[in-house]
């Protein structure tokens, strides 16, 4: 006696999850032999198939005082030259690493960077944005002529005209970092909502 048309049914659409299972496991197993012994391939295989991102990272560098370390450059727009320490990640470079090498440089100054980004914007086509908080720590000014046309630590309550409006905003978004002594919690307790809100993403 032949299977009745139910039961063949369910045999038919269990063949084909069974062959599905089959066919994801072996392409499984291909892809981690590739991994293991031609680690090169995989990854240039990653390389050609995914969309590629630079990383945009910034540094809110204070100094002793708690003034805001800002750049003036000669690359960006005669309304709006100011802005954090800036530039883009480089490969196999460690994003604080990033806030370092730029700060020394566009200054000559040596800063520390505290662990982990303030700030981490994605949703542009072509790249992230990430941000640290860093302190000054030494260094004799020496800007660099090509990228640079001046630098200083500004008072919070005294920034030059032009500073890009988004560094402004993370500056105010984080002056908690450039208090003191008890003002220090305070401002940090008035701005905590906004570490839930991240700006959205846009030109910085």
């Amino acid at each position: 006696m032949g299977d009745s048309p139910g039961v063949r049914g369910r045999r038919f659409r269990g063949d084909g999850l069974l062959r599905a299972d089959r066919l994801a496991s072996m392409r499984e197993r291909i892809w981690t032999f590739i991994g293991r012994h031609a680690g090169g391939v995989q990854w240039r295989i990653l390389w050609v198939t995914q969309s590629k991102f630079i990383v945009g990272v910034s540094g809110l560098v204070r100094d002793s005082e708690g003034r805001v370390l800002l750049i003036k450059g000669r690359m960006w727009k005669p309304s709006r030259p100011w802005g954090l320490v800036t530039g883009y990640a480089e490969s196999g470079e460690r994003w604080e690493d990033t806030v370092v090498r730029e700060a020394h440089e566009e200054t000559g100054y040596e800063v520390k960077v505290e662990p982990g980004p303030v700030l981490l914007v994605t949703g542009f086509k072509l790249r992230a944005e990430v941000a640290f908080l860093a302190e000054f720590v030494g260094g004799t000014y020496r800007p660099d002529p090509k990228e640079v046309l001046d630098a200083q630590f500004f008072e919070l309550d005294a920034l030059p005209d032009g500073l890009l409006p988004a560094h402004r905003d993370l500056i105010d978004q984080h002056r908690h970092w450039f208090m003191k002594g008890d003002d220090v919690d305070r401002a940090h307790a008035e701005r905590a909502p906004d570490r839930i809100n991240p700006p959205e993403a846009r030109d910085l």
